[in-house]
């Protein structure tokens, strides 16, 4: 890995590590993939325990060579049968980085590969590696990378790598929504996870720029998710809404040394 693309990495995760946070910031983590493997795209592949789930796609604007509509059909309906990744990993149940050409035979046989094959071809991503952070009963989530090569030992290195760091964040965002008091126990604010997620880090003092980078997000994406939670408090500033967000349990108080 070249040494900026090291430096974005260090730097990435140790922002995303630095505080809690209550969603996973999939799309700044699909672009830096995207970035570091040279990739036509990177989704994020997510189900719920209740069977009910979506891919979102990075870049947004990545079309696949037309067929971005069809292949979003294509996933919902066919690839748990077609797809070799997704075949190894529903009759496996093993949780580890694969990429399509490491799938055993046995699994994806000649005429599953070869019909992936045209499929991936005519997206412009024949190969792909998967990165599953969650696999049985509390739902799937993984990022599939996609290109045309098949991934070096040295990319399968990195990958290995992201992924243990991208499952701990993803353990660490599923712990602290648990912890989070639900929006619906203080009747009529009705405060999404990312406005609590944003007021959590007004209570470190951080500015909507410092915010924006930390969720991933613009600094006016900031401002507006501010805005929203102000009027949901009664409030007009910062300082009100976090003590006011505090006395109602949806922060925790800052501890006196």
């Amino acid at each position: 890995m070249a040494p900026r693309k090291e430096h974005d990495w260090l730097e990435l995760v140790a922002t995303l590590f630095a505080a809690p946070l209550l969603e996973l910031p999939d799309e700044q983590i699909a672009l830096q993939m995207c970035a570091s493997f040279g990739l036509v795209a990177c989704s994020f592949n997510e189900t719920a325990p209740d069977g009910v789930g979506g891919v979102r796609l990075w870049p947004a604007d990545e079309q696949l060579g037309g067929l971005r509509g069809e292949m979003e059909r294509w996933t919902a309906e066919r690839a748990p049968r077609e797809h070799p990744l997704l075949r190894y990993y529903l009759r496996t149940g093993r949780r580890e980085p694969l990429q399509v050409a490491d799938v055993p035979q046995a699994i994806a046989g000649a005429r599953v590969r070869a019909n992936w094959s045209a499929v991936g071809r005519a997206i412009g991503s024949p190969n792909q590696l998967a990165l599953p952070l969650r696999l049985g009963p509390d739902g799937h989530r993984a990022f599939v990378l996609g290109r045309s090569d098949v991934f070096t030992p040295g990319e399968l290195r990195l990958g290995q790598l992201l992924w243990q760091l991208l499952t701990a964040l993803d353990r660490q965002v599923q712990e602290y929504a648990r912890l989070t008091p639900e929006v619906d126990v203080v009747s009529g604010l009705r405060l999404t996870p990312r406005e609590v997620a944003v007021l959590g880090l007004l209570v470190e003092g951080l500015t909507a720029a410092a915010i924006g980078r930390r969720l991933g997000i613009a600094e006016r994406t900031v401002q507006k998710h501010l805005e929203h939670a102000y009027g949901k408090l009664g409030v007009a500033d910062r300082l009100t809404a976090v003590l006011r967000a505090q006395h109602l349990g949806l922060l925790p108080a800052l501890s006196r040394t």
